[in-house]
């Protein structure tokens, strides 16, 4: 049996009666097996896969109603559809035997050829369908199989860079410092410079790592939804902008009442990292100027923004904004991870939205996100 093909099995105890099927039936794309008996029937479809059951009902020994139970009882073929083939006219009672036994059609004999070939069709197309969908959960299954398996491993790789990494970090930057602390004197320009590096670029490395875990945490944590006041953030985290920087004049616009659904924690991270960025963009300005707000979007949703008058930066870089790493503007004045933005953009696609960016040269920086 071609295992490439359709198979449909017809049970009829008239030879007749199956080259007559087998004939009206024919199509490349099929096997038409057939068989005389209930019997046959029932050894055939524990050797062979079938997507049709074509039954007569009146047959000698086991009769189709018979058969069909027996076929409805295992596992195995219990779900393959069956028409019954019958030349007695159909009553109620009859009818309920029919289904009760499992039959999901009845074509009565003489059958119109066209009938009995548009119905085929119909359940041939209907198990392709199943086969491709059996097809795709089993791909499916292999890719969560594979996606827990990468999991695991960037747990592990986690839990490496937080720990075993961090150590030697923090090493370096201790042991440049008491050097610098205890033998600087003793020491030219130049060698305290090159201490001054060293202890730099542990802190950078160690702003990094930890920039990196927060990201991780950002794109496995799981969400939980809850109501967010975005407003009573912002005005918090202006508020702490304000104190690390007092001497800065700052003015905050922030439109109340913006409440979401989402999670406290990483929205907050959202709110922290577009805020601090326009605080730090806007560090150049003696008036500055930082407003969060909402506004309506064409497909009905709300857009939430972050708008500075900072130094902006040019549109022909904006798809490099949210990639980990990317920077459009110096460390100095400006520093930072280049982390923040990504992190903006994982937390809101997994809240079901996207995040955006409009800017121009020197006149300022809107950052705009939405929310499933």
């Amino acid at each position: 049996m071609d295992e490439q093909k359709i198979s449909i099995l017809l049970v009829d105890d008239k030879q007749e009666n199956l080259l007559a099927l087998e004939g009206i039936l024919a199509d490349p794309d099929y096997n038409l097996v057939k068989t005389l008996s209930g019997l046959g029937a029932l050894e055939l479809i524990l050797e062979h896969e079938f997507a049709l059951i074509l039954l007569d009902v009146h047959m000698p020994v086991m009769d189709g109603f018979e058969t069909a139970k027996y076929i409805k009882k295992r596992e195995k073929s219990r779900h393959i559809p069956i028409i019954f083939l019958t030349a007695v006219s159909i009553d109620e009672k009859f009818i309920f035997e029919g289904y009760a036994a499992g039959a999901v059609d009845y074509i009565i004999k003489p059958f119109d050829p066209y009938i009995l070939k548009s119905k085929v069709s119909v359940f041939v197309e209907l198990y392709r369908q199943s086969r491709q969908l059996e097809h795709v959960n089993k791909k499916l299954q292999e890719t969560m199989k594979d996606l827990e398996v990468a999991y695991k491993e960037l747990e592990s790789f986690t839990y490496s860079v937080s720990h075993d990494l961090r150590a030697p970090l923090r090493a370096m930057s201790s042991f440049s410092q008491r050097l610098l602390d205890r033998y600087s004197g003793s020491m030219d320009e130049e060698g305290r410079d090159y201490l001054a590096r060293i202890s730099g670029a542990a802190q950078r490395m160690g702003e990094l790592i930890e920039g990196l875990l927060t990201l991780s945490r950002a794109t496995r944590a799981e969400i939980r939804r809850e109501s967010v006041d975005l407003s009573s953030l912002a005005e918090r985290i202006a508020k702490d902008l304000g104190r690390t920087h007092p001497e800065r004049n700052v003015r905050f616009t922030i439109a109340e009442g913006l409440t979401v659904q989402g999670d406290p924690g990483l929205l907050r991270s959202v709110m922290e990292n577009l805020l601090g960025n326009a605080w730090k963009f806007t560090s150049m300005r003696e008036q500055a100027h930082i407003e969060f707000g909402a506004a309506p979007q064409s497909d009905g949703k709300r857009a939430y923004f972050v708008r500075d008058n900072g130094i902006g930066f040019n549109m022909a870089h904006a798809t490099k904004l949210f990639g980990v790493f990317e920077r459009l503007h110096p460390e100095k004045p400006f520093p930072g991870t280049g982390i923040g933005l990504a992190t903006v953009q994982r937390i809101v696609q997994r809240h079901g939205g996207r995040a955006w960016a409009e800017a121009s040269e020197n006149r300022g920086a809107t950052f705009y996100f939405t929310l499933e």
